[in-house]
Formats: structure tokens, C-alpha cells, sequence
């Protein structure tokens, strides 16, 4: 049984790559344990992403759904050339982006900083190294994946 502490941030990154992985190659005990500690991730990730959605609705400043879907399709018209009849202004869309949009997600990120580096314990069967070699030849990762998943799900 493998015991670690991660940060929310790595776990939900872990699951977000084991979420989509391939199981192709493994061995069938294998492709139960790699599910099974895909499990005890998920319930990290749903929270962090439910607390990440409701972060960002709660601190929506009054009026920004729609100020944001103007914004939007000022950026989408300038974008395909068009100048004339944009729902803003150049005055108002550089003042939202500046003064609502960039505000905004910097309050989000804040909110979410704390939630991110909070530290949970896990508890699973790990795989072998010969197990997640399969599992990355079942999978096309990139190096900071592969070295990622490998400290989390290896013995």
C-alpha cells in the first residue's frame, strides 16, 4: 500500500491525465488497479472543480454575464475585421478588460490559491514500474506527464 501527500493542485492534475489515460497494454489486475487509484483521486478533483465553479460564480461582479457576452463579440467582430456596430467601444472593451475581467480572475485565482496547495493523503496499491511502462505505451504523454504519474501511481 503506497501512502502520499499531495497537494490538491497535483492530484488534480494526476486525475486529469489518468481520467483520459489508455489501458490498453496493461494486464487485466493491472487495469483494475490503475481504476482503482483513479477512484481515490476523483473525489480531490470533483471537489476542487465544484469549489473552483462556485468560486467563480459567487464573485462575479453585478452585471458582468452580459457585460462579458459584449465583450466577447467585440472581440470576435474587431477579430474578423469588422469595425462598425460593435456591441462596445474601444474605450469600453480595453476599461472592462482592465478594470472588471482582469480584477475578476485575479480574485478567483486567490480564492482558489489556498484550495490548490491544501495537502490530502492518499492511500493505494501503486503499480509496478513494469505496469506503468505499459500504461505509457498504451498512452502518448509528454515528459512532464510521465514524470508526474510516475511519482504518484509508481511503487
Amino acid at each position: 500500500m503506497k501512502k502520499l501527500t499531495l497537494t490538491t493542485e497535483k492530484v488534480l492534475k494526476a486525475y486529469n491525465v489518468l481520467n483520459t489515460a489508455k489501458y490498453t497494454k496493461l494486464d487485466d489486475a493491472d487495469k483494475v488497479r490503475l481504476w482503482k487509484i483513479a477512484r481515490v483521486l476523483k473525489p480531490v478533483a470533483y471537489k476542487y472543480d465544484e469549489d473552483s465553479k462556485d468560486a467563480a460564480e459567487k464573485l462575479k461582479p453585478e452585471g458582468f454575464d452580459e457585460k462579458a457576452m459584449q465583450w466577447n463579440e467585440t472581440r470576435d467582430k474587431s477579430s474578423a475585421g469588422i469595425k462598425d456596430g460593435l456591441p462596445m467601444s474601444q474605450g469600453e472593451f480595453i476599461d472592462f478588460l482592465y478594470h472588471t475581467i482582469n480584477p475578476y480572475n485575479e480574485n478567483v485565482n486567490s480564492a482558489l490559491e489556498e484550495l490548490k496547495l491544501k495537502e490530502v493523503e492518499l492511500e493505494f496499491n501503486a503499480l509496478t514500474e513494469d505496469s506503468f511502462a505499459k500504461l505509457m505505451s498504451s498512452n502518448e504523454w509528454n515528459m512532464e506527464q510521465v514524470e508526474m504519474l510516475g511519482d504518484i501511481v509508481c511503487e
